[in-house]
């Protein structure tokens, strides 16, 4: 070959790319080395490469999926200014979706606390059974203020209590109706005061609430610490819809979970749904129904593990938008309860 060979670290430096991602981008086929030693498996480029990097990389700082990158770099121009512009619609879109949520969040600044406190009324068993189902997603270290569970009642038609606990690696929210007036509030307990709590309200057939200032009051009793925390509804409302569903054996999980025997495992949504490690290969199937295009994503085992433990029947659900964003995980069997759990980032 009469150009000059360039050695994968060589290269990596000239176009501003990792050789990590280099070799990324070979196995996509989207930057592939002009020559490969069959002994040693050394990759080599030449010059004449480098300006196909440099638009991955322009492309990669603009987060442009894998995807449209290959369309942009192989098609006709025409096809190459469609893509970008279908991205850029995209981004858009997500931008606008964010300026509406901020917009959300000053306008509750804006309005300060509620000038009426709230009142709540229903069954104490099923809030206790409410707390003690999302609080295994709460922050365990006790010096956090996310080793906490947010009682959090919405005013106005959509009247009813949320009980969320949260580690910012996943989160877990219960729904429940209940009779309210007021505007609304929300108290943030520590895990003691609730877990008391939930003993208390198992003997109790309907409990008479009493939020205001972050303070929850039963029969006399004030609990409540004085904490911010994430806000929860605003997290939701600004989940970006499915590509992908599915509804799948909790059981098949749970044992493909511990096959696994590690801290981290991939699970495959297609035709054939299994999870494997990433570290032995160790892989196992599960049942299911997947509709959508097919999916991968990595997941922290014992994050998944418990995520799945807080899901109440046979089956449950998983709806996911991209690798790096949030799976949504909900029970058929109930309604009310969401889990939201942050996929571990990482390179092919």
């Amino acid at each position: 070959m009469d150009e000059p060979l360039l050695t994968i670290g060589a290269f990596a430096r000239a176009v501003g790319l990792t050789a990590s991602a280099l070799r990324h981008y070979d196995e996509c086929g989207l930057l592939v080395p002009a020559e490969v030693d069959s002994g040693t498996g050394y990759r080599y480029y030449t010059p004449e490469l480098a300006d196909r990097a440099r638009l991955i990389v322009g492309m990669r700082e603009a987060g442009v999926p894998i995807g449209t990158m290959r369309v942009v770099l192989d098609s006709p121009t025409a096809e190459a200014r469609a893509a970008l512009a279908e991205f850029l619609e995209d981004q858009s879109a997500r931008t606008a979706r964010a300026e509406e949520a901020v917009r959300g969040v000053l306008a509750a600044v804006d309005a300060g606390p509620a000038a009426r406190p709230a009142l709540v009324e229903l069954p104490g068993p099923v809030l206790a059974a409410a707390i003690r189902q999302v609080r295994h997603a709460a922050e365990s270290d006790p010096a956090s203020e996310l080793a906490s569970v947010l009682v959090d009642v919405s005013g106005g038609d959509g009247a009813g209590v949320d009980v969320v606990a949260t580690n910012r690696y996943w989160m877990a929210v219960r729904e429940l109706p209940a009779v309210t007036e007021g505007d609304g509030g929300r108290a943030v307990l520590s895990l003691p005061d609730a877990g008391a709590l939930a003993d208390r309200l198992d003997a109790i057939t309907t409990a008479e609430l009493h939020i205001a200032d972050g303070t929850l009051t039963l029969a006399g009793q004030a609990l409540g610490r004085d904490t911010t925390y994430p806000a929860h509804r605003l997290v939701l409302a600004g989940l970006e819809p499915a590509v992908t569903r599915a509804v799948l054996t909790k059981a098949d999980l749970l044992a493909g979970l511990g096959a696994a025997a590690y801290a981290e495992v991939d699970l495959f949504l297609g035709d054939r749904t299994r999870l494997r490690s990433p570290h032995t290969a160790e892989q196992s199937d599960v049942r299911g129904v997947v509709t959508g295009p097919p999916s991968r994503l990595r997941l922290g085992t014992a994050l998944f593990g418990r995520a799945l433990a807080a899901c109440l029947g046979d089956e449950l659900q998983l709806a996911m938008t991209a690798p790096d964003r949030p799976v949504v995980v909900t029970s058929p069997y109930q309604p009310g309860f969401t889990a939201l759990v942050m996929p571990v980032r990482h390179e092919d």
